[in-house]
C-alpha cells in the first residue's frame, strides 16, 4: 500500500468574509466549522502514524482547523508565514522538499486556491487549472520524492472525513 508523504488540508468552514468586521487573518471558524475540525482530526489521526510534522497558515481559521489535529496526533503545531493566503505561489518545490521529514509525513493546513495550485504543481502540471479542488475541510495525500513529480494517493472530502470520524468500528 502506498504511503503518503504530504497531506494538504484546507481549513474548515469559516464565517463569511463580507460580514466580518475584523482583519481577514482573524476570521474564525463557524460553530459548524469547529465541529468539523474536531471530526476531521479524529478521522485523520487514525490514518497518520508518527513521525508527522504539522504546519499551518498563521490565519486563525487554519490554526483552529489544525489545532484539534495536533492534539489528536500528539504533535506540536507550527505556524508558517509561507502558508498565509497568496504565499504558496512563489514556493519552489525544492524548498518544500527541504521541509518534508526524512522518514515521516508533512501535513499542511492552509487556504484555497493556494493548496489546489500547489497540488497541481506537485502532480507535475506546469500551467492551467489543477485537477484537484479542495473544498472546506477536504484533505488529500500525495506520495513521492521532491523535487519531482508526486502521485495522488487519496482525496477525502470533508463530508466523508466527518462520517469516518463517527464510524462505530473506530470507537472500539
Amino acid at each position: 500500500m502506498a504511503r503518503e508523504r504530504l497531506i494538504l488540508l484546507r481549513h474548515a468552514q469559516a464565517g463569511d468574509a463580507a460580514g466580518f468586521a475584523g482583519a481577514d487573518r482573524d476570521r474564525p471558524l463557524t460553530a459548524g466549522g469547529e465541529a468539523s475540525a474536531q471530526a476531521i482530526a479524529r478521522a485523520l489521526a487514525g490514518c497518520l502514524s508518527p513521525p508527522t510534522l504539522l504546519v499551518s497558515s498563521p490565519y486563525l481559521r487554519a490554526r483552529q482547523t489544525a489545532g484539534p489535529l495536533a492534539e489528536a496526533l500528539g504533535v506540536p503545531l507550527r505556524e508558517k508565514k509561507w502558508l498565509a493566503p497568496g504565499q504558496l505561489a512563489g514556493l519552489e518545490l525544492e524548498a518544500l522538499a527541504g521541509r518534508l521529514p526524512a522518514d515521516g509525513r508533512l501535513v499542511i493546513v492552509g487556504h484555497e486556491p493556494d493548496l489546489s495550485t500547489l497540488a497541481g504543481r506537485l502532480l507535475g502540471l506546469t500551467s492551467g487549472a489543477s485537477p484537484v479542488r479542495l473544498g472546506k475541510g477536504d484533505a488529500l495525500g500525495l506520495e513521492g520524492a521532491l523535487p519531482g513529480q508526486m502521485r495522488l494517493v487519496w482525496h477525502l472530502p470533508r463530508t466523508l472525513l466527518e462520517r469516518l470520524a463517527d464510524c462505530p468500528e473506530r470507537a472500539q
